[in-house]
């Protein structure tokens, strides 16, 4: 898993590298690690949803859905926004796995 990982950010800072010669994306460092966390997170986030069922990985998914919104300026998150958003998705989770490990 974790030479998946790598190479799925190789291959995204190549991409992103590609994007910044011919002026289409500019890319900072903090924006690839925001990027690169993104994508770590949904990839996470994912295989745990499929692999384990539907209340898995939505925090994972939250965070990289958050950070993508935040690295493409599609909404700023401060600290406490980005904090209270993974907290309620948090809670969320765990009101899912109350509801559906009690079913009889």
């Amino acid at each position: 898993m974790i030479v998946k990982i790598f190479g799925a950010i190789l291959i995204l800072l190549g991409v992103l590298i590609l994007l910044s010669v011919f002026n289409v994306f500019d890319v900072s460092f903090g924006r690839f690690l925001g990027i690169a966390f993104a994508v770590i997170f949904a990839y996470v986030g994912i295989s745990a949803l499929v692999k384990k069922g539907f209340p898995n990985g939505l925090v994972s998914c939250a965070i990289a859905t958050v950070l993508v919104l935040h690295v493409f300026g599609i909404h700023k998150f401060s600290f406490w926004e980005g904090f209270v958003v993974f907290f309620s998705v948090l809670l969320i989770e765990w009101g899912f796995f109350a509801i559906l490990s009690h079913r009889t």
